[in-house]
């Protein structure tokens, strides 16, 4: 099956009628950032080129580990596939630069070959977890790649049916992995110790056409050595037909290699007799894998009339070491059973040891016990460097004479992906990862969310749905799965209630916390933890333990955004470093941006789509001043028309707002702003039974309300970007949040209920619009991404609000701005 592969300048130039025709029907100008258009804030179109990223490689995800044996063995065999049509030595999951193949036809017909190389645009990646029979290790040992070693075009052309001369990339292999002036002495990295490989050296079979024929060497269905002259090829197939010649190598393994025609066998394949493939009649043709075959020298280069018997230099006892692997090097095992992929006789290989990583054991019972644990999580400093997730447990033995039945006990600490739920799950993991299998477990917790988990882990139908991938922590609780499965544990749950006086749970606890700043907890190694699948998403080497599709979308919004701030227009973003005074909060700007108001006497539909269109084009610094209709006609403004007001300066966005003819309007505005916010906080303050006094002051203390030349807040404010304060002072009146941002806006717009649940009048003035300029901007509430994409690798370690656009993360943006311009 061929698979049309969609690049990012093709998805660009489908998508641009599509661009066009939105930014003319929403009567903004062709200039209109593209940005601005994929995020789901705004005008929210899907941008294709990362939709399809998206899509195929959480697809490709899935299928690698897939419940199912066979998608896995399929899985296996085209990696496989591309390593030999692409001459990679290396797992294809390893290759980080795709450059040199994108352009071959084979590459661009292989859907896993081009999703691949489409995550080298993303941080994503796709990583071996483990290693079996099942799912074997693809990199050769010892070998180096190919085109590592190559100049990229001299690769290129030794993959095009090597058209390029052996001397040619000899030498060019040689001039980079030599020492110059060293008489081609090698470099360190490509030294290699000795191996006790076989020095014969045997071509494939694949290099061979039709002008240029050899003898071969492969195997049969039964293992045993297939001889044979070339005849002919067919390329789109990889097979040729062979002239079958028969030996007595298997019964003289030590003797060199003597063949003689085949009289006739029942594998014979009929082929037409031509002179222009053979002058000798073939009394037996074989039909072969070149895929499958090498070639094999002899004494012999033509079968003529008198030939009857050919010799090879070598024996069979030497080329079985070379042919036999390649011959296999594609085969597997496929077990189509519905039972699990790992076989009984093939455990999964075990991870890499961690010196660090040593659990205490707990007190053994006679096979077939019931074992009791206490177990606790503990989480600190969420949000910062410095956060901390430590686990523990506790093992009882009732009436066992130990001090409360406490017999054995043990703490440690687990990294990314921060959460109290994370940390109690550890916990969990750390007690079945120690107790012996056919045993029966209590798990006694104050979390009810680890009893969920648990409940989920004991039902077989939670690790074969996609429904799996969509939990947090997913990685940690197939572990914890596989436990329960492998080690045929019984694990019951137990709620028990948390802070209570319970000594058990007290005791757990303690030991949680005490993991924080303890030199002899361990850390649970993340490849321990992760090796339930075969293959695993990372993000910047950092393990995805999320929703991959959902870790995909907030990705790419992140830097949909960041494109768009990076943009000339928005650059007095990165002058708002002062995080007391005014920072940015992009959850409410987008809130404001799109408030669409309903209809009434004085509003009506026209003019709310006129107003809309308004506040995106004042914010994108859209609008039709001067010195942008000076561009885009040309012919009839030209360069020496000033403002008309002041008549001094240009007109742009920048002095519209702080033209001295204008400055007093302006202020008027801000005023009036602020006034509406001040009544509305007044209103809260009675509602929570709460003296607003000091938050209007420290409201009234910003800087934003004052415009002048080097106040960046006041020109973020009239552009629509809004302060984090203007919320955080509704939340600090015990107002939520999201309450905070619908309820009082649209009590700022005198949007009540009534008003909202009334039908529109059927007679409405038809110039009855009063402008909405001294009132705060419409708003409307969105989902919310983020800014920074560096933040969500972060997000991942440290325990930000997975929420895109809060405070902190954007505090934490413009922090880097702010530093990177005070080196300038």
């Amino acid at each position: 099956m061929q698979v049309t592969h969609l690049s990012a300048s093709d998805c660009y130039t489908a998508t641009r009628s599509i661009r066009s025709l939105v930014k003319h029907k929403a009567n903004f100008f062709r200039s209109l950032p593209n940005p601005i258009l994929y995020l789901s804030q705004a005008l929210g179109l899907i941008n294709l080129s990362s939709h399809l990223i998206q899509y195929h490689v959480n697809n490709l995800f899935l299928m690698a580990n897939s419940s199912t044996p066979f998608i896995q063995c399929l899985f296996i065999y085209r990696l496989k596939l591309i390593q030999f049509r692409f001459l990679i030595p290396i797992s294809p999951l390893r290759v980080d630069d795709w450059s040199l193949w994108s352009n071959m036809n084979i590459f661009k017909c292989d859907y896993i070959a081009c999703t691949l190389a489409s995550m080298i645009l993303t941080p994503f990646r796709l990583q071996h977890a483990q290693f079996s029979s099942t799912f074997p290790d693809l990199t050769l040992p010892g070998h180096t790649p190919l085109y590592s070693c190559m100049s990229s075009y001299v690769f290129k052309a030794c993959l095009k049916c090597g058209r390029s001369l052996p001397h040619k990339w000899y030498l060019d292999i040689k001039t980079n992995t030599t020492l110059p002036g060293s008489h081609d002495q090698l470099s360190d990295q490509y030294v290699r110790p000795p191996s006790i490989i076989s020095s014969i050296i045997l071509l494939p079979g694949a290099t061979t056409t039709q002008k240029n024929r050899h003898w071969l060497i492969t195997l049969d269905s039964n293992g045993a050595p297939l001889f044979g002259k070339q005849l002919s090829v067919q390329p789109k197939k990889d097979t040729c037909v062979i002239v079958h010649w028969i030996s007595d190598c298997l019964s003289s393994p030590g003797d060199v290699i003597r063949l003689r025609p085949c009289p006739g066998c029942d594998a014979h394949v009929l082929f037409p007799s031509a002179h222009k493939y053979t002058a000798v009649q073939p009394r037996c043709t074989f039909k072969i894998s070149l895929l499958r075959s090498m070639i094999l020298p002899t004494n012999c280069a033509r079968i003529r009339q008198s030939t009857s018997d050919v010799l090879s230099p070598f024996t069979w006892a030497d080329l079985s070491i070379v042919v036999t692997p390649y011959y296999r090097r594609l085969d597997f095992s496929p077990d189509f059973s519905f039972s699990s992929s790992v076989v009984a006789d093939d455990p999964i290989v075990a991870p890499p040891k961690d010196d660090q990583f040593s659990l205490s054991s707990p007190v053994f019972l006679p096979p077939g016990s019931h074992y009791r644990y206490y177990t606790d999580g503990s989480l600190i400093n969420l949000g910062t460097p410095e956060v901390s997730m430590g686990w523990s447990w506790v093992q009882l033995i009732p009436d066992a004479g130990y001090l409360n039945s406490v017999a054995a006990y043990t703490h440690g600490t687990i990294r990314n992906w921060p959460f109290s739920t994370r940390a109690e799950a550890a916990a969990i993991y750390a007690a079945l990862s120690v107790t012996p299998a056919d045993s029966t477990v209590t798990i006694y917790t104050d979390s009810q969310a680890a009893i969920d988990g648990l409940q989920l882990c004991a039902t077989s139908s939670y690790s074969n749905s996609r429904l799996f991938y969509k939990t947090t922590n997913f990685e940690l609780w197939a572990s914890i799965e596989r436990f329960i499965h492998t080690k045929s544990l019984v694990v019951s749950p137990v709620k028990v209630k948390g802070h209570d006086g319970n000594y058990w749970n007290e005791f757990a606890d303690s030991l949680a916390n005490s993991a924080h700043h303890s030199d002899m907890a361990p850390l649970l190694p993340v490849d321990a933890y992760t090796s339930s699948h075969p293959v695993r998403l990372v993000y910047d080497n950092v393990v995805c333990e999320s929703n991959p599709r959902r870790l995909f979308k907030l990705h790419f919004q992140a830097t949909f955004l960041k494109d768009l701030l990076s943009l000339k227009r928005f650059q007095f973003v990165y002058c708002l470093y002062d995080k007391d005074d005014y920072v940015v909060d992009w959850e409410l700007t987008w809130f404001t941006l799109n408030f669409t108001p309903a209809h009434d006497a004085s509003f009506q539909a026209s003019h709310a789509a006129r107003h809309y269109t308004f506040k995106f084009k004042l914010f994108l610094d859209d609008l039709p001043l001067l010195e942008k209709l000076k561009v885009i006609r040309s012919d009839l403004y030209i360069d020496l028309l000033t403002c008309h007001s002041c008549r001094d300066r240009m007109e742009d966005l920048m002095h519209l707002i702080l033209c001295s003819k204008r400055r007093f309007v302006m202020h008027q505005i801000l005023q009036s702003y602020q006034n509406h916010l001040f009544s509305k906080l007044r209103e809260a303050g009675v509602l929570a039974d709460q003296d607003p006094t000091p938050l209007l002051r420290k409201l009234s203390s910003l800087s934003c309300w004052t415009i002048s030349s080097s106040n960046w807040s006041s020109y973020a404010l009239i552009r629509g970007c809004l302060p984090t304060m203007f919320i955080d002072l509704f939340v600090e009146l015990s107002i939520p949040r999201p309450s905070a941002m619908k309820s009082k806006w649209e009590d700022a717009m005198n949007i009540t209920f009534k008003l909202k649940t009334t039908p529109r009048p059927s007679t409405l003035p038809a110039t009855s619009y009063v402008p909405f300029s001294s009132l705060p901007p419409p708003t409307h509430l969105v989902t919310s991404r983020d800014s920074e994409v560096d933040w969500i690798r972060n997000s991942m370690i440290q325990g930000w609000d997975v929420d895109f656009y809060s405070g902190r993360v954007i505090r934490y943006y413009v922090s880097i701005v702010a530093s990177t311009l005070e080196t300038i």
